[in-house]
């Protein structure tokens, strides 16, 4: 088998090397998204206004990492990023900004539909200056539709989109998924709409694309088998708590002696093998769910989340102990993860451990580039800039 670069020690050279990304979004979903494409090689130049208001830089970590604009929201998803101050209210910071959008592949903004162009820098004034611009705009309606003004958070998303409606228990009422699930959703869309869009343009070089990436689009499209279940039978899935999918009373979330476990046996196979597991093949000839439920939760009672995780899994049943995320990351499996990375953060003088791609390739990062604090390269972005303009 022939060596790959990695394996010979060359630096790998990712796939959007030579792609320049104009960023203009903020908080989450954006920046996660041109923090993916960053990670894929791509020069992000993040556009901040002068004070820095996105609040992500003050959010999470130690009052040390936000009073430096480096909070534990921001690391996650901004590593190896440029940033320069704008103020795009400005018309000398603006036309700025068309001058770097000239030298730009792609543009990227998650403000509110029409905002950009009251600021002047909107799909038309850009592909002026580049006429084979991609112009990606994420907000959380989309341009068009009655919602299309309304400002739009993740939580906000969860509620109207349904998802919250099905999340908790009957007892509890609806609740909102543990984290920010909406705005990483329409992030993972806009990476795919940005990534498409490149290859359409190596087709078809020259022509501008403007893309809209609806943060309700996203997270409903998720949802389509319980969507197109209503639609063809009239009922609607409400809050099931740990009911699992498959709607066999052999998958879910079981209590045991010490904490909780799921298990998934959705197959027939898998209920045999688990039932076998258990010595209750008797219960395969139970019909009522209930019982079986019972029967279950009874058993799971006796022994210790790991001790069930280590016999199940040894009987071949999909089977975990239900770990905090502190636990998951100190898992062996999640310590061989090349999918977490060292990222050093110089200005503090202290390296954390964060996320790079969720996926392995031959050109898959080595290591995590430093953040940028507010306006770090705003000189040499402008040098670069006039010095090109004197070539």
């Amino acid at each position: 088998m022939e060596p790959t670069e990695r394996g010979r020690g060359v630096k790998p050279e990712g796939p959007l090397s030579g792609i320049r990304i104009l960023d203009l979004t903020h908080v989450l979903a954006g920046p996660y998204a041109t923090g993916q494409l960053a990670l894929m090689g791509a020069d992000c130049i993040r556009v901040e206004r002068p004070g820095s208001d996105d609040f992500v830089r003050s959010h999470g970590g130690t009052s040390e990492m936000r009073e430096a604009g480096l909070g534990a929201s921001f690391l996650s998803q901004n590593s190896g990023k440029r940033s320069i101050l704008l103020d795009l209210k400005a018309p000398q910071d603006r036309a700025r900004l068309l001058d770097i959008a000239e030298t730009a592949d792609v543009m990227v903004e998650n403000f509110r539909p029409g905002v950009v162009e009251r600021l002047g820098v909107g799909f038309e004034t850009v592909r002026k200056r580049r006429p084979d611009m991609i112009f990606a705009s994420l907000s959380g309606y989309g341009p068009d539709g009655p919602l299309s003004d309304r400002p739009a958070y993740d939580h906000i998303l969860q509620g109207i989109s349904g998802l919250m409606a099905m999340t908790g228990e009957p007892g509890s009422g609806p609740m909102r998924v543990g984290i920010p699930i909406v705005d990483y959703v329409a992030g993972q869309a806009l990476v795919a709409a940005v990534l498409a869009a490149l290859l359409q343009r190596a087709r078809k070089p020259g022509e501008p694309q403007r893309l809209s990436v609806s943060m309700l689009d996203a997270i409903t499209t998720l949802m389509a088998p319980y969507a197109i279940n209503h639609e063809t039978t009239g009922k609607l899935r409400g809050l099931e708590g740990n009911q699992a999918f498959a709607d066999t009373p052999y998958s879910g979330r079981f209590d045991t002696a010490d904490s909780a476990l799921v298990i998934t046996a959705n197959t027939p196979a898998q209920a045999s093998r688990l039932c076998q597991a258990l010595g209750r093949s008797d219960l395969l000839e139970e019909t009522d769910k209930v019982r079986i439920a019972e029967a279950l939760n009874a058993i799971f009672l006796t022994r210790s989340a790991q001790s069930w995780e280590d016999a199940l899994s040894t009987a071949n049943i999909p089977c975990a102990r239900v770990r905090t995320l502190a636990e998951a990351l100190k898992h062996p499996q999640m310590q061989s993860s090349t999918s977490w990375m060292p990222l050093e953060v110089p200005q503090l003088g202290m390296t954390v451990r964060a996320p790079a791609l969720p996926f392995s390739a031959p050109w898959s990062p080595e290591t995590l580039r430093p953040v940028p604090l507010p306006g770090e390269h705003t000189d040499t972005i402008l040098a670069d800039l006039n010095n090109e303009a004197v070539k």
